[in-house]
């Protein structure tokens, strides 16, 4: 294993300890960060799905009242409805923060209904597809607030598994190589030095080193 370019000294190996214990901290935080952030996900998921089989239900509702018009009024009649001034909804975004992820609030203000083309050419079925189209606006808002927080989830998840893994295949396992080869060099100069220092003494005929 690669080991970092430092060299073999207490003081490096008292540093490498306290940053290989700040790493480890960071490795547990990053594996509640991803726990967190895979919960909410599920949960977003789920209610997007919700959503969306609302918005369906809504649209089709819509689409068969707009088919019934058809019929009645003629496909003329109801292009030049569909070309009446637009509703005049405000929109308005807000952000919260969830483990550091910035979500939107979504939140779409709509008018009183009120069709906007005349009587001329249109009845009840193609005011009731403006009606449901209207509707259907809140529920839009509503599933672009969820589809956009679970395309940022996904990819700060993404960011943090990839820190997960470079600290455990990389940072971690070159400090604890570094640290190991510290320890085990340290060792051996302290047992050199001992030697040394035995040998000294029982040359000026002095007892071994550690007897009494």
């Amino acid at each position: 294993m690669d080991r970092l370019p430092l060299s073999v000294n207490k003081s490096n190996l008292l540093r490498l300890k306290e940053e290989i214990r700040f790493a480890q901290d960071g490795r547990e935080l990053l594996g509640e960060k991803k726990e967190a952030l895979l919960g909410h996900i599920s949960a977003l998921s789920s209610r997007a799905e919700r959503v969306r089989g609302d918005l369906n239900l809504k649209l089709q509702a819509a689409y068969r009242r707009l088919r019934e018009g058809i019929l009645i009024h003629g496909l003329p009649a109801c292009e030049r409805a569909a070309l009446a001034p637009k509703a005049e909804e405000a929109v308005e975004i807000k952000d919260k923060s969830f483990m550091g992820v910035t979500l939107p609030l979504v939140r779409i203000i709509l008018p009183d209904f009120l069709p906007a083309f005349g009587f001329h050419e249109t009845g009840a079925s193609l005011d009731s597809v403006a009606k449901r189209i209207q509707e259907s606006m809140e529920t839009v808002a509503e599933l672009a607030e969820i589809e956009v927080g679970l395309f940022r989830l996904v990819r700060e998840i993404k960011k943090t598994i990839k820190r997960i893994k470079a600290l455990e295949n990389v940072y971690l396992p070159r400090y604890e190589a570094t640290i190991k080869h510290m320890e085990e060099s340290l060792e051996e100069k302290e047992r050199e030095a001992l030697f040394q220092l035995k040998r000294q003494k029982k040359r000026r005929g002095e007892a071994p080193f550690g007897s009494v």
